[in-house]
């Protein structure tokens, strides 16, 4: 009987301390938000691998309230949910981890060669596939690898569209069907969906927002595309990942693959299949996460397989980030250090020095694609990159030409004879991915 009396006693302090906790994230949220120019925040909670809690705050649109049937665009949180559909297609036998993938799709841009047969689901979920992030945003405007498939890092979204076109083939069946045959239906969810769903009322839409409360254009996404675009209540993802940390019906073995370093990121970062991977923080936990990153989305996600508990947030703004992560820091006692290690970056050493009045020589607006750009400002004396969304970095100067931000993102100032700077190259782990030409 005093077994059973000091258990229940254990039981209600773990909810009264989690009671407590939530308490004070729904004290603080309108604050946050309000700081930041949020309208809408999602919070899901899991806790001993059960959904525990979800709750959106604020509103879809300025002056329309959300709710707990709000539809949010989750960015690139899409990429979780896609390896998980793979994961349970590998599990069942449908497809192995590490056969080439080129047997069941060839892009146009590509030909059957060394790197090629080389290129398998592995890779791909770890981001090691060897292809930008995406091809209009490369120089050559084509799919090309970078390097050899498995021999380093390098974050890209076609590599996930070339799994999913695979297996699509392999399969006969698309995306949609499969998710919804393996891992929707089987847990009764009806409100996420790689595309939009003709039976969803468009008046549940979360609408994207600048750091001004204004709304960006918004339609529905309709284009199938494994690495973004899900949408999804808080409810419907959070019990995706509630499932997760229960091992998501996974063989033994690839659910040990999911959380196991693959490549590494950056000191203690690491990616594992479709996740980041903490392997191990100071209080002996693991860690995986994922972000999501577009204009006026900013999403996030963190389990704790060890301890089966987790987080989800959804906001719908460009400064959401900065929402997630006081959310993430106050809930749970991990959360300071996940972001220590995820926000951490070199510091560069200044090399060269440019003359004051030069400065603005290299200033300007460049443009990536159509209705993609970046800027280069000055700042005190500086030369900063600004990138719509997200917060300005400081460029270090190497050389006249060239100029770091940290360890993955390089900078090279490219002159023509009549117009001076017209050019600026980023490069992200040494591999050249972005090129914008001088439109102001």
């Amino acid at each position: 009987m005093k077994k059973l009396k000091f258990l229940f006693l254990i039981i209600t302090m773990y909810a009264q301390a989690q009671n407590s906790a939530i308490g004070t994230l729904e004290k603080h949220i309108p604050k946050w938000q309000e700081e930041h120019k949020v309208p809408a925040v999602a919070i899901g909670v899991i806790e001993e691998g059960k959904v525990s809690y979800t709750k959106v705050f604020g509103e879809q649109r300025i002056g329309i309230p959300a709710n707990a049937k709000s539809i949010f665009t989750v960015a690139s949180l899409t990429k979780p949910i896609f390896a998980t559909v793979v994961l349970k297609l590998i599990s069942q036998g449908e497809l192995s981890l590490d056969e080439p993938l080129y047997k069941y799709h060839l892009d146009p841009d590509l030909k059957v060669d060394g790197n090629l047969k080389k290129l398998n689901a592995r890779f791909v979920l770890s981001h090691q596939s060897g292809f930008v992030n995406w091809r209009n945003m490369s120089p050559s405007k084509k799919l090309e690898f970078n390097f050899e498939p498995g021999s380093q890092y390098l974050y890209s979204g076609e590599g996930y569209e070339y799994l999913r076109k695979a297996i699509e083939n392999k399969l006969g069946h698309g995306l949609p069907k499969l998710a919804e045959e393996v891992l929707f239906k089987p847990l009764d969810l009806t409100d996420i969906a790689f595309t939009w769903n003709p039976d969803w009322d468009m008046k549940k839409v979360v609408y994207p927002h600048n750091k001004n409360f204004e709304a960006y254009e918004y339609a529905p996404r309709t284009e199938l595309n494994a690495a973004a675009g899900l949408q999804t209540t808080i409810k419907d993802y959070t019990e995706v990942c509630a499932y997760v940390l229960n091992g998501a019906g996974f063989s033994q073995s690839v659910y040990d693959e999911l959380a196991t370093p693959q490549i590494k990121v950056k000191e203690h970062l690491f990616y594992g299949l479709g996740w980041e991977v903490i392997p191990e923080l100071s209080n002996k936990e693991s860690v995986i996460m994922h972000s999501g990153d577009e204009n006026g989305i900013k999403t996030f996600v963190v389990l704790l397989p060890k301890s089966k508990k987790g987080m989800v947030i959804f906001t719908n703004a460009d400064a959401g980030f900065e929402v997630y992560q006081k959310v993430v820091e106050s809930y749970l006692e991990e959360g300071r250090e996940i972001f220590e290690i995820k926000n951490k970056k070199m510091v560069p050493t200044e090399k060269y020095v440019i003359p004051s009045k030069r400065l603005k020589d290299y200033t300007g607006t460049f443009q990536i694609k159509e209705n993609v750009t970046f800027n280069i400002v000055e700042d005190n004396g500086k030369l900063n990159l600004v990138i719509p969304g997200q917060k300005s970095v400081r460029l270090v100067a190497q050389s006249e030409k060239v100029f770091l931000v940290d360890e993955e993102l390089k900078v090279e100032f490219v002159k023509s004879e009549k117009q001076g700077v017209d050019t600026v190259v980023l490069y992200q782990y040494g591999v050249k991915s972005y090129e914008g030409r001088r439109i102001e």
